[in-house]
């Protein structure tokens, strides 16, 4: 069901839905667990036209972005770095 039809069943306002779905979504989504972390792959990407990129880490096990930096290049993944520090998660394979 969309939003809409949600808010329609329910006769609440779709603004109602819309908040409860983000809420849902920063809850399960906003930090996700770097304990468990093993396997990551590294990707850059240019959004606005290449004026502007992101650099993502995806856990390979899970299939989910665990970070989104802001910029490309080593310095892009600094607070990656220091939260995985934080998480204790340093495995025997993973090394900065």
């Amino acid at each position: 069901m969309t939003i809409k039809d949600v808010a329609a069943q329910l006769q609440v306002g779709w603004d109602v839905i819309k908040d409860i779905q983000m809420r849902d979504l920063q809850r399960r989504f906003a930090r996700p667990r770097l304990r468990q972390l093993r396997i990551i792959a590294l990707d850059e990407i240019a959004v606005a036209k290449g004026h502007r990129y992101l650099t993502l880490v995806v856990d390979l096990a899970m299939r989910v972005v665990v970070f989104v930096g802001d910029g490309k290049g080593a310095d892009a993944l600094d607070p990656f770095w220091t939260r995985l520090r934080r998480s204790q998660s340093h495995g025997a394979g993973c090394r900065h």
